[in-house]
């Protein structure tokens, strides 16, 4: 149930010109496009993966529970085994735990989960280790205001933003990485190392610029809805994910059509 293999895209139109863009060196951001257009069916069944769907749960509600009153309590809710004291590892080991335990529940991780799964600890710990203190230790009261801020509107957009990112890169690469194999040589693409580091750059930067349209009305949603409920709902998490992805399908497709 819902233990998604992305398996290899079909030798269908779409993926060649996807292989055409990258014989006649196409820029990465409109092989990026190309392949996300190839991909989109794969991308949208993220959808219904339940190890995708708790990431996104817990993307909405780790911040919460730092935020409110009773933060151990919280996270313990939350299915995060920690410490009485949890340091951001600790946070992230946790949150890395749960989603082990999910996917093992229902039979074992699809792909597409192992991507979520590492999208969000990267999210979490590239929105929170910045605003620790740098010379020392952080007071783990440090990591709870840190991770607590990323209740705001405009912070949770940006952690939003990168989670989508991320997981678009990921999925991205894990189809092209077959092809681009084909590319490296001396008289390929992909002459030298730097050819190849400096792609897989343009494809992450791609990648977060389309996400930047999660990022627009993520905030805002994210606001009301805590006004409103106080807290997320699985079924809350579930429609927000199926939001996004219908606008980051859209908009790399937009990019593709207008690149």
């Amino acid at each position: 149930m819902g233990h998604i293999r992305l398996g290899s895209l079909p030798k269908s139109k779409k993926w060649n010109q996807v292989v055409d863009l990258l014989s006649s060196n196409g820029s990465a951001e409109e092989i990026a496009a190309a392949s996300a257009v190839a991909a989109e069916n794969a991308l949208s069944s993220a959808e219904s993966d339940p190890v995708f769907s708790q990431a996104v749960w817990l993307l909405l509600n780790a911040p919460l529970a730092a935020r409110g009153p009773n933060y151990l309590e919280s996270l313990h809710s939350l299915g995060l085994a920690v410490p009485d004291e949890p340091s951001l590892f600790d946070l992230t080991a946790a949150m890395s735990d749960a989603l082990d335990r999910h996917g093992q529940a229902l039979g074992g991780r699809s792909d597409l989960g192992e991507m979520a799964h590492m999208a969000l600890i990267e999210a979490i710990t590239g929105a929170v280790e910045p605003q620790l203190p740098s010379l020392f230790s952080p007071d783990p009261s440090e990591v709870r205001t840190a991770l607590g801020r990323l209740a705001g509107g405009d912070r949770f957009a940006k952690l939003s933003r990168d989670f989508f990112a991320r997981l678009v890169y990921r999925a991205l690469d894990f189809f092209l990485s077959r092809e681009l194999a084909d590319h490296v040589g001396s008289t390929n693409r992909f002459d030298i190392d730097s050819n190849r580091r400096e792609f897989d750059l343009a494809l992450e930067h791609h990648c977060y610029q389309t996400a930047r349209i999660v990022e627009e009305y993520s905030g805002g949603w994210y606001g009301k809805h805590v006004w409103r409920d106080g807290d997320f709902s699985r079924d809350d998490a579930s429609k927000f994910a199926g939001y996004a992805f219908k606008k980051l399908n859209s908009e790399l497709r937009r990019r593709r059509e207008t690149g």
